[in-house]
């Protein structure tokens, strides 16, 4: 996945789409903003307020500006949206569980 940070507006991009795969859609859970291709695929990741959602998992918001690699996983489950971040820095792997309060969607794996 390609990834950037801003620390002007403190929000992290992630895109995970491939060449022929085309955003559709958008939609904004409180502090994530999802990108869908057609077919209900999330492809892209946008987290704002990046420095305060990490600090919510205890994670030491200087990995932001130390960011080698960065896998976004997403899942449906029961109707239920999993979403993963899968983070490599000069110091390790971090793996995120991020907590996303969904309403009902039609979304694809």
């Amino acid at each position: 996945c390609k990834f950037s940070y801003n620390n002007l507006d403190d929000s992290l991009k992630i895109s995970c789409k491939q060449k022929d795969e085309n955003i559709k859609d958008r939609f904004m859970i409180d502090k994530f903003v999802f990108s869908l291709t057609g077919k209900g695929k999330i492809v892209a990741l946008e987290i704002r307020d990046a420095s305060k959602v990490l600090s919510e998992y205890s994670l030491n918001t200087d990995v932001l500006n130390d960011i080698k690699g960065i896998i976004l996983i997403t899942s449906v489950r029961e109707n239920c949206l999993l979403v993963g971040l899968k983070i490599t820095t000069s110091l390790g792997e971090t793996n995120i569980p991020l907590r996303v309060l969904v309403p009902e969607l039609t979304i694809n794996n």
